[in-house]
């Protein structure tokens, strides 16, 4: 399966990509890598059946001590 990956800053789209993976596992796993990758953005991942995403950026939660 393949799931498109778009790196925003704010509503403007920096970065997009295309990424194929197995099994939801993979997709959390690839989506995880995205976030750290560009800790600065919000990473969007979107497939056939959803989108994800997260009310802040990977660099917020480790300031807060979330990660």
């Amino acid at each position: 399966m393949k799931a498109q990956f778009k790196v925003l800053d704010g509503t403007q789209v920096i970065n997009q990509y295309e990424l194929e993976y197995s099994t939801s596992k993979e997709l959390n796993d690839l989506h995880h890598d995205a976030r750290k990758v560009w800790d600065e953005y919000m990473v969007e991942v979107e497939n056939e059946y959803m989108v994800m995403s997260f009310s802040h950026t990977y660099a917020e939660e480790v300031r807060r001590g979330w990660a």
